[in-house]
């Protein structure tokens, strides 16, 4: 096998993991390219474990004195830690240049040294795709960078205890397969889109009704909905 062949063997096992991380390949079509914007309502679990898939392949073939990168924050003038700029890096090159990462990651002679492009106003500072439970306080801080729909299911992904409800289950099944939302009454094109608990205008301290709160939530959701809430 020819050392072409042996990298497109490698770079195809690559995207055969992921697809395997987030279940399907009509999943992985439509998380691929997927975070630029906000959360996928109806496949979040699927998008933070194909983020945390990325970022743990990216520090496996890219070790932290292996790459450079520009820093473009300022961080000497306004004392701000290196370290920002190095994960601004590695979450615009897993969100927005995987393909390049991909062919670097099984180059048999790579740049010296190897240089990473990053944005100037990095979204890694926004960060919607990774979470750290046991930090509640910064959970509830990034909670209020989306709308309360999107964070109510943010918070179903992370403190879950049982199944969604059936009809996020036919939502998620109808985004899968790519069906037509067209025949479907307008209230549930919203749903679609917008998630479960989306209503025009409602921000987070107009709170929920309790016939809207998931069932799905285990206790330590339910207290950091209540918190977020601020009820």
């Amino acid at each position: 096998m020819s050392s072409r062949d042996m990298k497109d063997y490698k770079v195809g096992r690559a995207i055969c993991d992921q697809i395997r991380v987030v279940g399907s390949v009509k999943i992985y079509n439509r998380l691929e390219n997927s975070f630029t914007g906000p959360p996928d309502i109806y496949f979040m679990k699927e998008q933070f474990a194909l983020y945390k898939w990325r970022k743990q392949f990216f520090l496996a073939h890219f070790p932290e004195d292996t790459w450079i990168t520009d820093c473009n924050f300022g961080c000497g003038n306004i004392g701000s830690s290196s370290e920002n700029h190095r994960m601004a890096a590695i979450h615009y090159n897993i969100t927005e240049n995987f393909d390049k990462v991909l062919e670097l990651a099984f180059e048999d002679s790579r740049p010296d040294p190897l240089h990473f492009p990053t944005e100037y106003f990095s979204m890694w500072f926004l960060n919607k795709f990774e979470w750290d439970k046991e930090k509640e306080q910064e959970v509830l801080q990034k909670l209020t960078t989306v709308d309360l729909s999107t964070a109510v299911h943010i918070l179903c992904v992370l403190y879950s205890c049982s199944p969604p409800s059936l009809l996020q289950v036919a939502m998620r099944r109808v985004m899968e397969l790519g069906l037509s939302l067209d025949s479907l009454p307008k209230e549930l094109q919203v749903v679609a889109k917008r998630g479960l608990y989306y209503i025009e205008g409602r921000e987070a301290f107009d709170g929920l009704e309790k016939k809207e709160r998931p069932r799905c939530l285990s206790s330590e959701g339910e207290k950091m909905l209540n918190m977020f809430l601020g009820q």
